[in-house]
This record gives C-alpha cells, sequence and structure tokens, in this order.
C-alpha cells in the first residue's frame, strides 16, 4: 500500500530530527473495501429512498500527517459494487463529505454525482472531482469521517461497495 511509503518518509523525519524535507505525494488511493450499507424497506413501490453510509480513517491511518504540515486533495472518488451486487444502477444521487469530529469547521463537501438518465449500466460510479478539493484541515485529526448519503431505489437488505479516495498533496517537515 502507499501508504507504507510515506510512513517510512515519517519516520526518516523523525531520526534526522534537525532537518527539513519536503514531499510531494501525486498519487494515493486509499480504498475501504465492503463498506456495508444498510437496506431500507420501501414504504411504498417505486420510491426513492435514501441512506447515509459511514467509514472512519483513524490516526493511525494517518499518523504520518500527524507533526507535518501537509496540502491533501482529493482528486476522484470511486464507489464500485461488491459481494452480491452486479450493478449500481439503482442510485440515482451520491454526496460525499469528510469531516472530523474534533474539528468545529464542520463538514466539507467532496462530490455530488447524479445519474444520466442515458448512462449505461455499470457496477461503478466514478467521479472525476474538476476542481480538487483541499481536505487538509480534517486529514491530520485523530479521526476522519468520509460519509456517502445515497438516493435512489435502494435494495431493502444490507449491501456493500467499495469505496475509493484518490489523493495528492504534498508534507513538509521543519525541526
Amino acid at each position: 500500500m502507499k501508504l507504507r511509503l510515506i510512513s517510512a518518509v515519517a519516520v526518516l523525519a523523525a531520526l534526522f530530527g534537525a532537518c527539513s524535507f519536503e514531499a510531494d505525494l501525486p498519487d494515493v488511493q486509499i480504498t475501504q473495501r465492503g463498506l456495508i450499507v444498510p437496506g431500507v424497506p420501501q414504504t411504498t413501490p417505486a420510491s426513492p429512498s435514501s441512506t447515509p453510509t459511514f467509514f472512519s480513517l483513524s490516526s493511525s491511518d494517518v499518523a504520518w500527517a500527524k507533526g507535518m504540515k501537509t496540502d491533501v486533495l482529493i482528486h476522484r472518488v470511486q464507489i464500485a459494487a461488491s459481494g452480491s451486487l452486479s450493478t449500481l444502477d439503482f442510485i440515482d444521487c451520491v454526496h460525499v463529505t469528510v469531516a472530523a469530529p474534533s474539528n468545529s469547521e464542520g463538514a466539507i463537501p467532496i462530490m455530488d454525482y447524479e445519474r444520466n438518465e442515458e448512462s449505461p449500466s455499470s457496477s461503478v460510479i466514478d467521479v472525476n472531482i474538476p476542481a480538487p478539493v483541499d481536505i487538509a484541515t480534517v486529514w491530520s485529526a485523530d479521526q476522519t469521517v468520509v460519509e456517502l448519503q445515497m438516493a435512489g431505489q435502494l435494495p431493502e437488505q444490507d449491501w456493500t461497495v467499495d469505496v475509493t479516495l484518490s489523493l495528492s498533496g504534498k508534507i513538509t517537515y521543519k525541526s
């Protein structure tokens, strides 16, 4: 995983305490596999429903960012069907935010997706973010929470997806 390289950079910085360095991280991917999305009981047939789903990046996932100046940008979000799902065609829209519970600034909107009626059937929702979103203020918190708010003709039973965040950034360390 690419995050191990980042951890090694942080260890080197600690070993050479009286130095400074700067590292560009052009392409880092973080994937949450098998994210369980709760099923939504249908109150009326063909009635759209929505559900929020969360996952967290703990301080151990981003420990390398502690004590360093970081610039972190999200460039792309990919949501892929997993488990028994073969398609995500039932999803009409997705709203993704990133927040740190300890940060009073609130959630940072990352992505808004709306399915086009002419879109071909797909097992993946893949959204490139034209103006990458800066999440540095929540990235280095003890806990970073990613929320997906999905709406559409959602299944009544629990289902799973894999979520991949594509990031880039810069780390600056000065002792």
